[in-house]
């Protein structure tokens, strides 16, 4: 890092930002049907094909 710009230090919050979870979010998950675990397949092919 250049000498010029100072870190803020370790273990001190920034005071301008909000206090951040230490945990993320519960994890949800639903049950795909057979069509539509077919249609995710194609679109992750799709995708996959340009590159992105």
């Amino acid at each position: 890092m250049p000498e010029h710009i100072s870190r803020w230090p370790e273990g001190h919050p920034l005071p301008a930002l909000p206090q951040q979870r230490q945990t993320g979010p519960r994890s949800e998950s639903v049950e795909l049907t057979t069509e539509e675990r077919a249609a995710f397949a194609d679109l992750v092919r799709r995708l996959g094909d340009t590159g992105l």
